[in-house]
């Protein structure tokens, strides 16, 4: 099965960062967890890092601190409970520094999540560098934000930005200038084009047609990869859909394999004719539509997590346009936030 993978592509013993700046290469997108937090960097060298309550805690809370590239760049700071824990308090959370009440932020009673100013991001951010837990309440009710992992994973974003003993650091400041961070770059574009929508076909998984195609499509991938085709152990509502692309190309939707919790579908890009494979997109996706083919992976924890990887035709093939996981839900189902690796605006063209 397809796995998310974040890989340096100028080679191994060079940081991430480092590749960008010899070979002008495009930022590479970068997944970091240490204890009770995580760290997510995208391909425009935004970076998001997310804290929990430890795994004893009851009380589900998150933070998000998020950065872009960029010398003048600011840190920004969001938390979220579980809206379902709002009944009776106060739409508000008041933060507390060493055991001392400190001002309060407004909480969004519908998402549970409030933004907090530059100077309580600053009194955070002291917060997380300490040994207890950062406290948080409302009324009787009291939420602790654990600090394990939280440094480790501010020094890895300051790393993937180029701050490391600069003035702009996070952590470790030096008296570096900071003009020399890694600079933000532009979001990607994909371009869907040359996409005509048309009726599609479908054939039982068990017809001559299918059959024809499991030859072909053995080739392109292995066993462990996308067991239905070799062990076509199916079940009775599976078929192999084609969606047509344009008068040239169609896109061969064909199931590939089933876990407790998810399911891969494998996409292939053909000609009209079912002759010939010009690109094996993925065996882990779920859905096609309107140019675009999407995957949503769950994983298991205290609540499911999501995987989120999305490509859209660009008139010659399909290209990655979306990456994010979540890995540490800590309750929140689905994630707390999107961390994403990889961005592109996505448009709709000719």
């Amino acid at each position: 099965m397809e796995k998310n993978k974040f890989i340096i592509q100028c080679g191994i013993g060079l940081s991430l960062v480092m590749c960008s700046a010899l070979g002008h290469a495009q930022i590479e997108g970068q997944y970091f967890a240490h204890k009770d937090w995580e760290v997510a960097c995208d391909n425009t060298g935004t970076c998001r890092v997310a804290g929990y309550q430890a795994e004893q805690q009851s009380s589900i809370i998150s933070v998000l601190l998020q950065r872009v590239a960029g010398a003048q760049s600011k840190l920004s700071a969001r938390v979220k409970i579980d809206a379902t824990a709002l009944d009776g308090v106060q739409s508000a959370l008041q933060f507390y520094k060493d055991g001392k009440p400190q001002s309060w932020i407004n909480i969004n009673p519908k998402t549970g999540e409030g933004v907090l100013d530059a100077s309580q991001t600053e009194q955070l951010l002291t917060a997380l560098q300490g040994t207890k837990p950062v406290l948080w309440g409302s009324g009787k009710q009291r939420w602790q934000l654990s600090v394990d992992g939280a440094s480790a994973v501010l020094l890895r974003m300051d790393d993937f930005q180029r701050r490391i003993g600069t003035n702009s650091a996070t952590l470790r400041k030096g008296k570096t200038a900071s003009d020399q961070v890694l600079k933000a770059q532009e979001m990607p574009k994909v371009n869907i084009q040359h996409y005509q929508k048309g009726m599609q076909s479908r054939y039982s998984v068990h017809s001559k047609t299918a059959k024809q195609l499991y030859v072909q499509l053995k080739k392109q991938v292995k066993a462990s990869d996308c067991p239905l085709i070799f062990e076509q152990n199916f079940m009775e509502g599976d078929r192999v859909i084609a969606y047509p692309i344009n008068e040239q190309n169609l896109l061969l939707e064909i199931p590939c394999w089933r876990a407790a919790y998810n399911y891969g579908n494998g996409y292939w890009l053909m000609d009209r004719q079912l002759k010939q494979v010009k690109q094996l997109v993925t065996v882990s996706a779920n859905s096609f539509s309107e140019g675009q083919i999407f995957a949503n992976q769950r994983g298991r924890g205290i609540a499911d997590c999501n995987s989120t990887t999305e490509w859209a035709w660009n008139g010659s093939r399909f290209v990655l346009s979306y990456r994010a996981r979540t890995v540490q839900c800590k309750g929140f189902i689905g994630g707390a936030w999107a961390l994403p690796t990889w961005v592109t605006t996505v448009q709709q063209g000719l």
